[in-house]
């Protein structure tokens, strides 16, 4: 899974990997830069709103538009296999895909003492990239419209099966702006999109200091020597 991740770069450096020549940019950003983002925080994320792909201030843990209880489950994560097929993510799927902005993620690796070593993944070669999400906006769990997101994940690729079995769906940029279009996906280009991503990945053990949400600076990425 994905459980907590990092956007530390101002979103002007996303722009390029995201590659959409008409999308909405505003001069400010709603969100500051994290280097370790917890669910329930705000995140950047590309999504298609009336005026065409918007960079949008959304929260991390997925309340569908339908929801109308307050203490149901907000998943953070939504399998590649089964997203297409489960009630919670269905319709997300369908229409209301996004992309989210990311320079890392976590993953906690069991020892053999019972602790749990973070790790930091990054692209080999650190550049910026976007996880595939889906989005949605409810207007009934509060007093003001909540506008929510979950990330895809899927099986982990060669570079770090190792590590965890999973990881986020990380597209190719050819697919961006089909994977926004808020059309329905025929079942080969869903297929093509939501197999394994081929991204080599690099990791990098990083000190506990990161396993506390409250703990947000560049000593989260901070490599450690490994004994």
């Amino acid at each position: 899974m994905c459980g907590r991740f990092d956007r530390h770069r101002p979103v002007t450096d996303f722009l390029e990997v995201i590659g959409i020549a008409e999308l909405v940019a505003g001069q400010d950003e709603p969100v500051a830069p994290s280097y370790n983002v917890a669910p329930s925080r705000e995140a950047m994320a590309v999504c298609v709103g009336d005026a065409g792909p918007t960079l949008k201030a959304l929260v991390w843990g997925f309340a569908p538009a339908w929801a109308k209880n307050p203490k149901m489950p907000k998943p953070i994560n939504a399998r590649a296999e089964t997203v297409a097929q489960k009630p919670m993510f269905r319709d997300g799927f369908r229409t209301s895909r996004c992309l989210v902005l990311c320079d890392g993620y976590y993953e906690w690796q069991r020892q053999a003492d019972g602790t749990k070593q973070p790790f930091y993944l990054t692209v080999e070669g650190g550049a910026p990239f976007l996880m595939a999400g889906l989005w949605a906006r409810n207007t009934t769990l509060g007093a003001a419209p909540v506008e929510s997101f979950c990330v895809i994940t899927a099986e982990a690729n060669a570079s770090c099966r190792d590590l965890h079995p999973r990881m986020p769906l990380i597209l190719s940029p050819e697919h961006h702006e089909t994977w926004l279009d808020a059309s329905s996906l025929d079942l080969d280009t869903a297929t093509e999109m939501l197999r394994p991503p081929a991204n080599a990945m690099r990791l990098s053990a990083v000190s506990r200091f990161v396993n506390s949400p409250s703990n947000d600076s560049d000593q989260c990425i901070a490599p450690i020597s490994q004994a």
